[in-house]
């Protein structure tokens, strides 16, 4: 018989219940039964079809934001450009930008013709 320190013959149930009531051994077997439980339920045909729905979601979230950051950046680059043609009418003057903007379509004809 295996005796404890205080004499006792319970040594070994005091043992196993020291070690079960230990709080890691609780964690240990709950994080057990909880991954078993979750891949029961990740196995079951309801849960897969939530996992489609989640993600074409998620897909759905990332175009429309994609689309939104095209469209701010188009806005962006009008109001750049309408910024620069200020600009040069402010330099220039009207006239001489008209003249710029002629020459300029006469280079890419040319630009074309090669």
């Amino acid at each position: 018989m295996v005796f404890n320190r205080n004499g006792n013959g319970n040594g070994i149930m005091q043992n196993a219940r020291d070690f079960i009531g230990n709080d890691k051994v609780k964690y240990f077997v709950a994080g057990a039964v909880c991954a078993y439980a979750i891949k029961k339920i990740a196995e079951t045909e309801t849960a897969h079809n939530f996992a489609v729905n989640l993600t074409a979601g998620a897909l759905d979230i990332k175009d429309s934001v994609e689309e939104s950051i095209e469209n701010i950046k188009e806005d962006a680059e009008d109001i750049h450009a309408e910024a620069q043609e200020k600009q040069q009418i402010e330099i220039f003057g009207p006239e001489d930008l008209e003249d710029l903007e002629d020459l300029e379509d006469e280079e890419e004809v040319e630009e074309d013709k090669e």
